[in-house]
C-alpha cells in the first residue's frame, strides 16, 4: 500500500497546524533530532533550490535525505535517499508501520508524507536532511523537523485561501520559517519578501542581493552562474544543469545555504551543479519535435517560462491547464500576451479543472487557434513543437505517456 492509497481523495486536505506532527514525532521518539536539516521554502523555485543544494552536499560526501512536494509520476520520488526514490517495498513497509500513527493523531496526508521523511532518514542514518515546504511557513509541517537552517526563495501570489489575500500576508507567512533556526537566509531583496522581514525584525544570516550577489545567462541551450561572491568566496562561470535563467537564482541560493552549513571543493562544487537534475523545470523529453515540459502554475512563473522558451526555441504551441482553486485564469491571460495559439487539456486529478471551462476562457481571450485534448497523453504524438505548463500533474501525466511510449518504441 502506497501513502497515496490510503488518502485517496483527501491528499489536499489542510488543517492548519503543527500540534498533530509534533505531537506523532514525540510518539515515535522525535526521529528529526537524529540529523540537521534545512527547509526550503518560497512560491517558485523551492524545488529547484533543494536539488542543486542537495547534489551540492552529496558531492561532498554527505550522505543526503531529501524530502520532494509533489510527486511528479511515482510516489516513491517523495522520498530520497542520495538522491535516489526509496523503492515500492521500503515505502509500503513505512505506510504498514505507521498507519496507527496517522490515524491515532489524524494526519493529513502532508503530515504522514513528513512523517515518513523523517523518520526514513533517520532510519538510514542520514548526515543532513535537505527538506521542500509543502506551502507557506507558519504551519507546514516540515517546520516540525527542527531545522538547522531556512532560506525563503521568493513570495508570489499563489494559495491565496490559505496564506493571504495579497503578497504581504503570503510573504509574511513564508517569513514564519525563520522560527527557531540558527541560520535564515532570504533568496530576494525586492518587495514584499525582504522589507517584510526587516518589518518583522527578523535576523537575516544572509540576503540575495546584499549579503551575496551573483548574476546568470541562459543562451545556447546552457545556463551559467557567470558571476557569484559571498563574502570571501568568488566563483564564475558555473554552469548549472538545469535550464532556465531564473536557475541562476535558485543555484546561487543552494549555494550560498551550502557554504553556509560546510566547506566546498570548487571541482566538486562544479561537478555537483552542472549534474543537477530536477524532473519537470523545463524539462526537454524530446527535441524533434520539442516537447518540453514545466511544473509552472502561477501567473509568475508561467510569465518566466514562457519567455524563456520563446527566447531559446522560438514558435512553440503551448499546452495548458489549470487546477481548481488556484489563479489559472490569470496564467492563460498571461499565455496570451505571448502566443495567439494554445492547446487545452484536462488532467485525470481530481482537482484538475474541467475542459469546457478552460476552453471558455481561451476563447474569451480570443485565441486564434484553441487546440483541445482529450487527455495529456496527447501531447506526446503531437507533431510540432510543444511546451507544456499549468501544473505539476499535468508534467507527471505526460512524462508517464512518454515513458511508456518509449518502451513500447525499444
Amino acid at each position: 500500500m502506497k501513502l497515496w492509497d490510503l488518502y485517496r481523495g483527501k491528499d489536499f486536505d489542510i488543517k492548519p497546524s503543527l500540534e498533530r506532527i509534533k505531537k506523532a514525532l514525540s510518539y515515535i521518539g522525535n526521529p528529526q533530532r537524529a540529523y540537521p536539516s534545512i527547509l526550503v521554502g518560497g512560491t517558485n523555485g523551492k524545488g529547484s533550490t533543494c536539488a542543486f543544494l542537495e547534489s551540492i552536499l552529496r558531492h561532498h560526501g554527505y550522505k543526503t535525505g531529501w524530502f520532494v512536494s509533489p510527486h511528479l509520476v511515482e510516489e516513491n520520488e517523495r522520498w530520497r535517499i542520495r538522491g535516489v526514490p526509496i523503492s515500492d517495498e521500503e515505502l509500503n513497509w513505512y505506510v504498514k508501520d505507521l498507519k496507527r500513527v496517522f490515524e491515532k493523531f489524524s494526519l493529513t496526508y502532508f503530515e504522514a508524507a513528513t512523517l515518513i521523511a523523517l523518520k526514513l532518514f533517520a532510519d538510514k542514518k542520514v548526515d543532513v536532511a535537505v527538506m521542500e515546504v509543502g506551502m507557506g511557513g507558519r504551519w507546514d509541517a516540515t517546520k516540525a523537523s527542527e531545522p538547522l537552517m531556512a532560506c525563503v526563495t521568493n513570495a508570489e501570489r499563489d494559495h491565496t485561501r490559505w496564506l493571504g489575500k495579497n503578497v504581504e500576508e503570503i510573504a509574511y507567512d513564508k517569513l514564519y520559517l525563520s522560527e527557531n533556526v540558527d541560520i535564515f537566509v532570504v533568496g530576494s531583496p525586492r518587495y514584499p519578501l525582504y522589507p517584510k522581514a526587516l518589518e518583522m525584525g527578523l535576523r537575516c544570516f544572509a540576503v540575495a542581493g546584499l549579503d551575496f550577489t551573483y548574476w546568470g545567462v541562459s543562451e545556447s541551450g546552457r545556463t551559467l552562474l557567470k558571476d557569484y561572491r559571498f563574502g570571501k568566496y568568488h566563483f564564475s562561470d558555473l554552469e548549472l544543469g538545469l535550464l532556465g535563467r531564473w536557475q541562476a537564482d535558485n543555484g546561487a541560493l543552494a549555494l550560498t545555504l551550502a557554504l553556509l552549513f560546510t566547506d566546498l571543493e570548487e571541482k566538486k562544487l562544479r561537478e555537483a551543479l552542472g549534474k543537477t537534475k530536477w524532473e519537470g523545470r523545463m524539462e526537454v523529453l524530446r527535441r524533434n519535435p520539442l516537447l518540453l515540459v514545466d511544473g509552472s502554475h502561477n501567473p509568475y512563473a508561467v510569465g518566466k517560462v514562457v519567455k524563456e522558451v520563446k527566447k531559446l526555441f522560438g514558435e512553440v504551441l503551448f499546452l495548458f491547464t489549470g487546477l481548481k482553486g488556484k489563479d489559472w485564469e490569470t496564467s492563460m491571460e498571461v499565455i496570451r500576451r505571448y502566443s495567439d495559439k494554445i492547446a487545452l487539456t484536462e488532467i485525470s486529478y481530481h482537482r484538475g479543472e474541467g475542459l469546457r471551462k478552460l476552453y471558455q476562457k481561451a476563447k474569451e481571450l480570443g485565441f486564434r487557434k484553441i487546440l483541445l485534448l482529450d487527455s495529456p497523453q496527447e501531447a506526446v504524438s503531437l507533431e510540432e513543437d510543444v511546451c507544456a505548463l499549468g501544473s505539476l500533474y499535468l508534467v507527471g501525466e505526460i512524462k508517464s505517456a512518454f515513458a511508456s511510449e518509449k518502451r513500447l518504441v525499444s
